[in-house]
């Protein structure tokens, strides 16, 4: 009898393991992950690396015996060599293939899609009457009429309970016609009514803070570039016909062979 996969009280066979792959919109991240191993055999990790990965900044030396401090680090993460070889190594691989890969292009896409990524703080009115809104527009930019006041009064969105104060929010989130508005960044100017959806928007810039090139933000970008790049590839592999199917049994061409750690 082959292996089976027990999840609780339940246990899968390969027919059945493929079909839950399948039904659960498994298969194509199994598929990337595949093609990414292929491209890992080319990102070795040194030990120099590999110490200073999980021992942190620190100027100790690699010690001499170094796959004693594996084992010694495995012991105290609570995991064992082959989860080692098999899950933290890899993932370790994953980071430094993403910044050899991507690294140099995250300036380019932050310009890119910097105003995407800039933030917002604004005050909102929703309203469905077109004269309501009109007339609450020129309260608040004619008689100078408190805009918190009026959004818990008339405002019909949730805004209403904060006083119509919403955000931090990414410009991008909000729709075009008043992210456009907001992009000229001149806070305390009453705009509207605006036509959005079924109703009427009145908003009023409280704060705009332009998105800056921080190490959270290369993070994120490195991340996007590189979930771009395994996306196209398993696209490109499920586009040809006949490259992944459900065939009998044989010698597989390819196996999932443990990751090497450099000499040095």
């Amino acid at each position: 009898m082959g292996n089976c996969l027990k999840i609780g009280d339940y246990l899968l066979d390969g027919d059945q393991i493929i079909t839950a792959l399948i039904r659960y919109k498994l298969l194509e991240p199994m598929v990337g992950q595949i093609l990414l191993d292929e491209v890992l055999k080319d990102v070795p990790l040194s030990k120099q690396e590999l110490f200073y990965t999980l021992f942190g900044a620190t100027e100790a030396s690699v010690p001499d015996d170094f796959e004693g401090f594996i084992h010694q680090w495995c012991q105290v993460k609570g995991v064992t060599l082959d989860y080692f070889s098999t899950v933290v190594l890899r993932e370790l691989q994953v980071q430094k293939f993403k910044q050899l890969r991507f690294a140099s292009q995250v300036e380019s896409e932050f310009l890119r899609i910097k105003s995407d990524l800039d933030q917002v703080e604004y005050s909102l009115i929703q309203l469905t009457n077109l004269s309501q809104a009109q007339e609450l527009y020129f309260q608040l930019r004619d008689d100078g009429a408190d805009f918190a006041q009026l959004s818990q009064h008339y405002s019909l969105g949730h805004e209403r309970s904060t006083g119509g104060w919403v955000g931090p929010v990414p410009l991008s989130t909000l729709p075009v016609e008043v992210a456009t508005l907001f992009r000229n960044e001149q806070v305390g100017i009453v705009y509207g009514p605006i036509p959005i959806a079924d109703g009427f928007w009145i908003v009023r810039l409280e704060q705009f803070t332009a998105a800056r090139l921080t190490e959270a933000t290369r993070t994120d970008l490195t991340n996007r570039l590189y979930n771009q790049w395994l996306q196209a590839q398993i696209q490109a592999m499920t586009a040809i016909p006949g490259t992944i199917a459900v065939q009998a049994s044989a010698p597989p061409a390819n196996s999932i062979e443990r990751l090497p750690v450099a000499a040095n």
